[in-house]
């Protein structure tokens, strides 16, 4: 049982398969900060004389414990299955299932004693949603599944000889209490910090859990760009806790004073980036052998230290063409930049503004017009059906068109410009193209099945020269026809898509997890077949959409989508 506790506390995600009709179960009057369900559950362990059918019931029920627990499930193993049985590797969630009766098994197990007619096996069936690996990566599955589960009895009592390994747990009992967290990596340069979202469960062993995801390092949708300063799990204590006073310790058994100076501070940025995300975690204390990490010279780190690791603090706005200029809009308002192109967008369809500079896609989608914010220092050029061009956070355009082997992704700096590679989109026609806040992701929008999200990674190396484009990943909102695609944080997404009421505004994570109207507070667009969204940054972000009859509608925080009078627009768009 020693090594099934020490399973426990590593336990990066855990769950249960809805509430039994039977077992204490009692309800608290606070939660933990996080939404979660306040209700509590112990489930009850195997009873006397139950039916294979039962254990296997029982067996699922038993992972519904909250807080979590899992002595109770490895009661309805066999011994030696509780011994070999990896419950942290991962989740299963499902929607339905069906216990189908026992049938004599086909593993040849038998009781040598006597004391059975033999092992049997009971068929589970069941849909599963969605699964999360053992760090917590959230993908979607929709597809019906089963489990044959093989019983023997025991001391005259029937046990599951072969659990998989993993949990199940149902949607309600995931909504309940798994939580979407960001794990903090850095990428290849180690300039900036890279978001990787993951879900856990809730409570206590929150902080550990968290920590012990990050030790695993990069994996998923992060792995190819990112790079880690956390030591490996092996030198990981056991258990990170959080004091009365708010402050996590977290523990390395190798010495980290070998460790360079920038070393020790990106691996500081990591930890307290992920623990500030911990309700009730004040400050960070990190230790390694006998070496305490500090920030600025402080052995307690608070939550608010490294912010200059993070994403750009440059407020997004929003820019159109209106009238042939190019004007940027505050509130319900808009006023035209200053320069040449505030004058004179020389028909530009499409646009993308920075304080890098400005470009305009031309008339015909055949050339890009480029200049620095004021209009000087302008060139152009060809292009073959361009779409919007994109400034990243460090001041680089990116163009993207038709060239003769199908899509071309290029970058310009100054004058200079360079195809770099982007395989993965070469075959795929694609409408939008915009890069995370942190320059670390790129997403697409393609017309393809109705419409397709695609998600990937941006590619460096260790100089931070740019590298290309990885592959893609789909997402799969709940909503159809997605298009008009940006980045609303550096791992949400905000798009337009066809819903119950017609075009709207939605959110959805980069995991796919969960799509929602949150982005609008609720508020629904007219029926006014929108084709364009542009969002400003801040808590509470302004947004702008733009019809197809080419007018301009605002939705300010906490309020309605109301029509901006003035001429027709083209060319929304999100810039700084």
């Amino acid at each position: 049982m020693r090594r099934l506790a020490a399973i426990v506390a590593l336990l990066l995600v855990a769950g249960c398969v809805g509430i039994p009709s039977s077992g204490p179960v009692r309800k608290v009057s606070e939660d933990g900060g996080l939404g979660e369900s306040s209700v509590r559950y112990s489930p009850a362990g195997p009873v006397d004389d139950a039916s294979p059918e039962q254990i296997v019931r029982g067996y699922l029920d038993s992972m519904l414990a909250f807080p979590t627990t899992l002595r109770t499930a490895a009661a309805f193993l066999t011994p030696d299955a509780a011994k070999a049985w990896n419950p942290a590797s991962g989740v299963r969630i499902y929607s339905k299932t069906e216990v189908a009766g026992r049938v004599p098994s086909t593993t040849g197990l038998d009781d040598p004693r006597g004391e059975s007619k033999g092992a049997v096996d009971v068929r589970l069936g069941y849909r599963e949603e969605a699964r999360l690996d053992r760090q917590g990566h959230y993908a979607r599955r929709n597809r019906l599944s089963s489990v044959s589960y093989t019983l023997q009895q025991v001391d005259g009592q029937w046990r599951i000889v072969n659990p998989d390994d993993g949990l199940l747990v149902n949607e309600k009992f995931f909504a309940d209490y798994f939580r979407s967290f960001n794990l903090f990596f850095f990428d290849r340069p180690g300039r900036r910090l890279v978001a990787d979202p993951v879900f856990q469960v809730v409570g206590d062993q929150l902080a550990t859990s968290l920590v012990t995801s990050l030790g695993r390092g990069p994996r998923g949708g992060a792995g190819a760009s990112a790079r880690t300063y956390v030591p490996p799990l092996k030198d990981l204590r056991p258990s990170v806790p959080v004091s009365d006073d708010g402050i996590a310790d977290v523990e390395f058994t190798a010495d980290l004073g070998g460790m360079r100076d920038s070393a020790r501070d990106r691996l500081s940025a990591q930890i307290v980036w992920t623990l500030r995300q911990v309700p009730g975690v004040e400050g960070v204390q990190i230790v390694g052998g006998s070496s305490p990490l500090t920030a600025n010279g402080q052995a307690v780190q608070p939550i608010s230290s490294w912010g200059g690791y993070g994403p750009s603090l440059a407020r997004a706005r929003a820019y159109a063409v209106a009238g042939d200029r190019v004007v940027e809009l505050d509130e319900a308002k808009s006023s035209p930049i200053s320069g040449s192109w505030g004058k004179d967008a020389r028909g530009a369809e499409l646009v993308a503004v920075s304080a890098a500079g400005v470009a305009g896609v031309l008339p015909g989608r055949g050339q890009v017009r480029i200049s620095d914010r004021d209009g000087g220092d302008a060139f152009t050029l060809p292009a073959t059906d361009a779409i919007g061009p994109h400034w990243d956070p460090d001041g680089t355009l990116w163009l993207v068109d038709r060239g003769v082997g199908g899509t071309r992704v290029r970058i310009v700096e100054g004058e200079k410009q360079r195809v770099v590679e982007a395989s993965d989109l070469a075959r795929r026609r694609i409408t939008t193209f915009a890069l995370s806040p942190d320059g670390t992701r790129y997403v697409v929008t393609s017309p393809t099945s109705g419409g397709q999200i695609r998600v990937g990674a941006v590619l460096r190396d260790a100089g931070d020269r740019l590298l290309g484009l990885g592959p893609s990943r789909r997402v799969r909102p709940s909503v159809a026809a997605p298009r008009s695609v940006s980045w609303s944080s550096p791992t949400e997404l905000a798009f337009l898509a066809r819903g119950p009421s017609g075009v709207q505004a939605y959110q959805v994570s980069i995991d796919g997890s969960a799509t929602s109207d949150d982005l609008t507070g609720g508020a629904s667009l007219p029926d006014i077949d929108a084709v364009a969204l542009a969002i400003g940054s801040g808590e509470s972000p302004e947004l702008w959409a733009a019809d197809s009859r080419r007018r301009l509608w605002f939705l300010a925080a906490q309020g309605s989508w109301r029509l901006v009078e003035g001429p027709k627009v083209t060319g929304l768009t999100a810039g700084t």
